[in-house]
């Protein structure tokens, strides 16, 4: 994904930026995920590269960390109420291929929002802070402009840095308050 792409511009169907949709590479990010930020770092735990929208970002953070087995509590959590749930999103984005993916309906991740930091070698850390989007399980036409709590602000960051080697970022999720689990078929 080139840097030289407009970021601005928000696909009308998708509601994505263009640059996403035009884009032939999405980079890969390594997340250290975790639920407070006063736990221990143990591992490069969670590995982004496919980039549908935030809710998709938002699900495999969850997921990653229930995967990881460092929290307990929430892998049981997870694998209890939410698995079936990430199955069926896997699935479905993974029979559709190109720009549609895009337009897979993702239903609300079990997560109030991620705070993602990335640590410099040298100056600031950058931080994102990502929120869940009530997006409808069909596409509206017309979507004209783009939350600033996307993924996409995060995304372009990364591209941008055109590094060659994924980035590595440290996130802490906030799942204070989840959402009810609910299959993907149920809401189509």
């Amino acid at each position: 994904m080139s840097a030289k792409y407009n970021w601005q511009t928000v696909h009308p169907v998708y509601g994505v930026p263009i640059s996403v949709v035009q884009a032939t590479y999405h980079p890969a990010i390594r997340c250290d995920v975790r639920r407070r930020h006063n736990l221990p770092s143990r591992s490069w735990a969670v590995r982004i590269s496919t980039w549908v929208n935030t809710n998709y970002f938002l699900w495999s953070l969850c997921a990653g960390l229930a995967g990881y087995r460092s929290d307990e509590e929430w892998t049981n959590t997870f694998e209890t109420h939410y698995r079936k749930t990430w199955d069926e999103i896997q699935a479905r984005v993974q029979e559709i291929d190109g720009p549609y993916r895009f337009g897979v309906p993702i239903p609300m991740p079990p997560v109030m929002k991620a705070v993602v930091i990335h640590h410099p070698d040298n100056g600031p850390a950058e931080t994102f802070t990502v929120f869940p989007e009530a997006r409808p399980s069909y596409l509206l036409p017309q979507v004209t402009s783009m939350s600033s709590d996307a993924v996409w602000g995060l995304l372009r960051f990364v591209t941008e840095r055109q590094s060659v080697v994924p980035d590595i970022f440290d996130v802490v999720l906030d799942i204070s308050s989840p959402a009810p689990s609910c299959s993907l078929y149920a809401k189509m």
